[in-house]
């Protein structure tokens, strides 16, 4: 029978790696909280001064000076050139005589539709130009909506999110050995992704009267509900269980990416699994897969017979079975697990989804017997 002998390891340091990750991703979700805070804290602004300029109405005679800024004042002016620059860059109108003022930012679209000599129309509002109209032309001052503002500060805050997550992953893997691979992050991307739909269109239909009605608060909780639901699913996916805590439980972990689910050892099937050194049986590290069940266990380059090496199982001794790493090569997804094998006097290792490799552990082993 193939002989399990772990070679006695020391205490394992903490992640370095993670320690890394840890401040970095930390600081980026505190920016972009931040960020999320400033772009609220506009939002009731930013909709008082949409209102008050959807409702602004032109000044007469008789409007005092004072209230002038809050009415619509139509000034004439002669453009005496345009300066056209790249969409990135700032575009100019200029006044003949700088009058009312000497020049005025624009688009580089409203930029190239005026011309020299045009007459215009400038309307000012609060002390600003907000149009420009000639005799086809026109551009309006873009308006910052409280719409535009909510959707980005909802936006900032799914986004501080991702980095919140690398930070738990972090966090939760600072007793790993330094150099094994963390879980990914991804399934909290998928979580945050799916919070996205709710509440996007919730901020943006109702950006300063959230849960302001019944229909309001029903959609919210709801839609906290499928958020907790994802971030559970998630945190499962995500957590960190040593072949060691497996075999604790009396099971092998699940085989997760690439793996195959446990089945009765009848028939054949072929494995997917990688030798990553290359050996007599595993040229050139040409081998994908191992066959088991009919014959003797071999590595084929997929699934099939095809070009089948034998494995010489009497010549294996498994000394230890842990996490991937990074030291291992990015062909091993980070969710395998790998075994140390002893070949005749060799060093060599084995990559394999956990269900898997316990499978092709044990069949080695009863091979061997």
């Amino acid at each position: 029978m193939t002989n399990v002998r772990p070679h006695p390891h020391p205490r394992p340091h903490p992640n370095r790696t993670a320690d890394r990750g840890w401040a970095g991703s930390l600081a980026l979700c505190a920016l972009l909280l931040v960020a999320a805070g400033v772009a609220a804290w506009f939002v009731p602004n930013a909709a008082s001064g949409e209102q008050a300029w959807r409702r602004a109405t032109p000044c007469t005679a008789q409007t005092p000076a004072a209230g002038r800024d809050d009415c619509l004042t139509t000034v004439p002016a002669v453009i005496a050139s345009t300066d056209v620059n790249q969409p990135r860059q700032p575009s100019w109108l200029y006044f003949t005589d700088s009058r009312p003022l000497h020049r005025l930012e624009v688009s580089a679209e409203a930029a190239q539709d005026f011309q020299a000599g045009d007459h215009v129309e400038l309307t000012v509002w609060r002390g600003q130009v907000m149009k420009v109209a000639g005799a086809g032309e026109s551009w309006h001052e873009h308006i910052t909506t409280a719409r535009s503002l909510a959707v980005v500060a909802a936006l900032l805050a799914l986004a501080a999110g991702y980095p919140a997550a690398k930070v738990l992953g972090c966090l939760r893997a600072r007793r790993l050995p330094d150099d094994e691979v963390l879980p990914s992050a991804l399934p909290f991307a998928g979580a945050l992704a799916g919070t996205a739909l709710w509440l996007l269109p919730l901020c943006f239909l109702h950006p300063t009267d959230l849960l302001s009605s019944p229909t309001q608060i029903t959609w919210a909780a709801a839609g906290s509900l499928l958020t907790l639901a994802l971030l559970t699913g998630a945190w499962r996916a995500t957590r960190i269980r040593t072949p060691e805590g497996a075999a604790a439980e009396g099971r092998p972990e699940e085989g997760g990416a690439g793996g195959t689910a446990e089945q009765p050892d009848r028939g054949e099937v072929f494995v997917s699994a990688r030798f990553l050194e290359p050996t007599d049986f595993n040229p050139h590290g040409f081998g994908t897969h191992i066959a088991l069940g009919d014959g003797a266990p071999a590595v084929t380059p997929g699934p099939g017979r095809f070009a089948a090496k034998r494995i010489p199982v009497e010549r294996l001794t498994v000394r230890n079975v842990r996490r991937a790493r990074g030291s291992d090569g990015d062909t091993v997804p980070r969710s395998w697990h790998v075994a140390e094998l002893d070949d005749a006097g060799a060093p060599i290792r084995l990559a394999a989804a956990p269900a898997d490799l316990t499978r092709i552990i044990r069949a080695l082993g009863s091979t061997r017997a």
